[in-house]
């Protein structure tokens, strides 16, 4: 009986393997994000004051994506390593 289980669930196992194998992991796209999704993402970490600044940086430099990531990570080390991770990306935008 257990062999006839390892006949059947071996090919299943393959097929699920390979078809993650094929599949291309998500990329980052500039276009996916802007000012409101950096906020987003480091409003949780900041304090209401901070969120205020962010908030009139945004007005001052008129919602540019790489501006909102560069004031972003003046606070770095309020947040996770993914975050910071994610902001440096859009930071190039």
């Amino acid at each position: 009986m257990y062999t006839k289980f390892l006949k059947l669930s071996i090919p299943g196992i393959l097929a699920i393997g390979l078809s993650c194998a094929h599949t291309k992991p998500q990329s980052f796209q500039c276009s996916d994000h802007d000012w409101q999704s950096v906020e987003d993402l480091v409003f949780p970490y900041l304090d209401p004051d901070m969120q205020t600044a962010m908030v009139m940086q945004a007005q001052s430099s008129e919602y540019e994506i790489h501006a909102a990531a560069d004031f972003a990570l003046t606070f770095e080390d309020s947040y996770p390593d993914s975050v910071v991770g994610l902001l440096k990306k859009i930071e190039r935008c």
